[in-house]
């Protein structure tokens, strides 16, 4: 994608300077989202994508209200964090606007790549883990600490287990494409890419992330139609489990999962505590963050690590309330592509990414992150190639 570049339209060359920003660390990644908004509000098409988006103007009500009810609580960083929920949003709206079906392939094969690029940082890292505990021979360890496990660009492994999921989500979506094309070489260098991301998944450290990826492997191809896939790796991920469950040593960090539910258990009590006294608006982003220290015993952390409970937390009813247009239309948007069999592998990549989020967020809120959100939105935001809603 990158060679190509000069061929691109300016829409196409924006939206691939997006895609580099997802493998750079946070603030450079926020600077380059921001500089490219910015460049597309001039232009005029931004406008465009959100006039022409459906359900695209509750996103800028949301952030408007978050903003409100975040300085009315004092929650400062929840304030700050309001403007990156926008940017996120807003760059999913310009993708779905100038986003056709040959870029998205380009830009899925260049996310392959670039995932090879963020694992070998990965491995770099651990090499300076293992150094910084005055180990120079190779040997294969995960530290339950999270500074001592890798992250590569996404600031937290946990976030960059996230991300590794949905590399190999898009990684098996290029495996059933090449297959219908019959490319064997394709398919063999993929597979190469999905075992590195797996390896790095691995010294990641993140437990989570086993579970979540084999169910979402699971759907995405029953929803894919590739039966025969769908029932190996049904049969492989029951293995796997049970290997788990009789041989919990296998797998980094999984002999102390109890003790890390009930860290877990702990933030979830002060968070429905929270969650009583603010039912409404919430107190804004970040809102465990922001009131952990005035109960007694909390957690320090930043976030209530469930996708399920931290958005009740931070946003209330009315927040939820607020944003849910966006995402029935775009659900919609979604079955009337299933219901057309454009595409059935985006399909499935698609319902597999939402699955790898609600399981992964089981037990943490690893999508509320800058390129975690922002390359979830991307990828559910493409059905827009093939279903053009024009209602804004």
């Amino acid at each position: 994608m990158i060679e190509q570049l000069k061929n691109y339209h300016e829409q196409e060359k924006l939206m691939a300077l997006i895609i580099l920003s997802l493998f750079v660390p946070m603030i450079p990644s926020v600077i380059i989202m921001l500089i490219v908004l910015i460049i597309a509000l001039r232009k005029g098409y931004l406008q465009s994508a959100y006039h022409h988006t459906k359900a695209s103007r509750f996103v800028l009500i949301f952030g408007v209200l978050e903003m409100i009810v975040s300085l009315f609580y004092r929650n400062f960083p929840g304030f700050g964090f309001c403007f990156l929920i926008v940017i996120f949003f807003s760059v999913a709206i310009f993708f779905r606007e100038y986003l056709t079906e040959a870029f998205f392939e380009k830009m899925t094969k260049a996310i392959l790549i670039l995932s090879v690029i963020a694992a070998l940082a990965g491995f770099i890292q651990y090499i300076v883990i293992l150094q910084s505990f005055h180990i120079h021979e190779p040997l294969l360890v995960v530290f339950n600490t999270p500074m001592h496990r890798i992250n590569a660009f996404y600031f937290n492994s946990n976030y960059y287990a996230m991300m590794i999921n949905f590399f190999i989500g898009i990684g098996f979506y290029k495996i059933l494409k090449a297959i219908q094309k019959k490319r064997v070489k394709t398919i063999l260098g993929i597979l190469a890419i999905i075992l590195i991301n797996m390896f790095a998944l691995y010294l990641s450290g993140c437990r989570t992330a086993w579970p979540a990826l084999a169910l979402g492997l699971i759907v995405m191809l029953f929803f894919a139609k590739f039966y025969k896939l769908f029932a190996g790796i049904a049969v492989l991920s029951a293995g796997g489990a049970g290997l788990m469950a009789t041989h919990p040593q296998l797998i980094s960090r999984f002999s102390n999962i109890h003790k890390y539910i009930g860290v877990r258990r702990n933030i979830w009590r002060v968070a429905i505590l929270n969650i009583k006294s603010h039912p409404l608006f919430g107190e804004g982003p970040m809102t465990y963050w922001h009131i952990y220290k005035n109960y007694k015993h909390a957690h320090p952390t930043q976030h209530a690590h469930n996708v399920f409970i931290d958005p009740v937390l931070s946003f209330g009813i009315v927040g939820i309330c607020t944003i849910a247009p966006y995402f029935i239309t775009s659900i919609a948007g979604l079955h009337r592509m299933h219901k057309k069999h454009c595409n059935d592998a985006l399909v499935g990549l698609m319902i597999g990414m939402i699955v790898m989020t609600l399981v992964h967020g089981l037990l943490d809120y690893t999508i509320f992150f800058v390129h975690t959100a922002t390359l979830f939105l991307i990828i559910m935001g493409s059905f827009d190639m093939y279903t053009k809603d024009t209602e804004a």
